[in-house]
């Protein structure tokens, strides 16, 4: 059963950010942040489920979901931030997932004292770049990534999808899958041609840089059956993250939450303890 939440909207620079907030006042708050494949709809079991005990927020990225695509520079850093202050929310744990994790983290690093704890799902980080990485390592990335924008600019969608579908959600099905396919087709035009994200002012310094400044504890989930490169991607932030701890999930793909929620729960309640 959903719990009782409102559906608001926020003025930020530019635009407004849709966003969810629903559970007690009293406690660590939650913050969950998607992907870019997906929007705030990823987390609906969760938010149902963690609002029980929790104050818990989730929003959409601009372009997103219910949020105004972006026409001018903006920072998904200073949204997160206009967001937290509006709310009211101190020293919340952050689970990202892929560009949302990318997000916590670089947020982490701009505001040390404003994040009681990090889980992050299948992260990228922003300064991530080949020489960090074995050679080889994103081959199938690029070769699918470019495959479904080419299918999606020539208005073959389904061919489109059907590449994420294989590296991001190889383990999807059921409603899951239909909950992806949804997300991708509503959100066409931010997942394939990337119309906000081409106004999002670059992050300075990079997260990449100051990995070793993150002292918040920080726990990284990878699913096995997620695109190959993000094992490696995990594995990186765990070695530069002190105290960071990696795992991987059996059965998991990119939308881990969603193929492997008993794993992702149990991560989340690990978080909130050492948070």
């Amino acid at each position: 059963m959903t719990p009782p939440s409102s559906t608001l909207t926020l003025d930020v620079a530019g635009g407004k950010l849709a966003y969810d907030v629903a559970g007690p006042t009293t406690g660590r708050p939650i913050v969950l942040i998607h992907e870019a494949i997906a929007d705030r709809r990823m987390w609906d079991r969760e938010f149902a489920r963690l609002s029980e005990r929790h104050r818990v927020v989730r929003y959409d990225f601009r372009g997103f979901g219910g949020s105004t695509p972006a026409t001018a520079p903006y920072s998904a850093i200073e949204d997160l931030e206009v967001l937290l202050d509006h709310l009211k929310l101190e020293r919340p744990l952050l689970v990202g997932a892929s560009m949302g994790g990318r997000v916590a983290l670089d947020f982490v690093v701009a505001h040390p004292d404003r994040v009681g704890g990090l889980l992050l799902v299948s992260p990228g980080f922003s300064g991530m770049d080949y020489p960090m990485f074995p050679s080889g390592v994103f081959e199938v990335d690029e070769k699918a990534s470019k495959a479904a924008y080419q299918a999606f600019t020539e208005g073959r969608f389904d061919e489109a999808f059907e590449h994420l579908r294989g590296l991001w959600g190889a383990a999807l099905q059921g409603e899951g899958l239909d909950l992806f396919r949804r997300m991708v087709k509503e959100n066409a035009q931010e997942v394939f041609l990337e119309r906000s994200a081409q106004h999002e002012t670059p992050v300075q310094p990079k997260a990449a840089t100051r990995l070793s400044n993150v002292k918040v504890p920080t726990l990284i989930l990878v699913g096995d059956r997620d695109n190959p490169a993000m094992p490696h991607v995990g594995r990186y932030l765990a070695d530069h993250i002190p105290g960071a701890r990696l795992r991987l999930v059996q059965g998991g793909d990119h939308l881990l939450n969603l193929t492997a929620p008993k794993a992702f729960d149990e991560a989340v309640n690990d978080s909130m303890k050492h948070a």
